[in-house]
């Protein structure tokens, strides 16, 4: 049986600030999770990261992905 309640992964928004760091958003609204970094090499591990706390966050909330 599928599970049609089941959110699929955002994709991640990135965002060249001012001062060059890169800023990365997973998820919209007060459920989004954000970070910066220094240099696009970083990109990628904080991307990993953002996503495994937005999974955990939609299993805490019922949520299955």
């Amino acid at each position: 049986m599928s599970d049609d309640s089941a959110m699929p992964m955002p994709p991640a928004k990135l965002r060249t600030l001012d001062d060059g760091c890169i800023r990365i958003q997973i998820g919209d609204g007060p459920g989004a999770f954000v970070g910066v970094v220094s240099s696009h090499h970083l990109v990628p591990p904080k991307v990993n990261q953002l996503q495994q706390y937005w999974v955990k966050a939609q299993a805490a909330n019922g949520n299955h992905s």
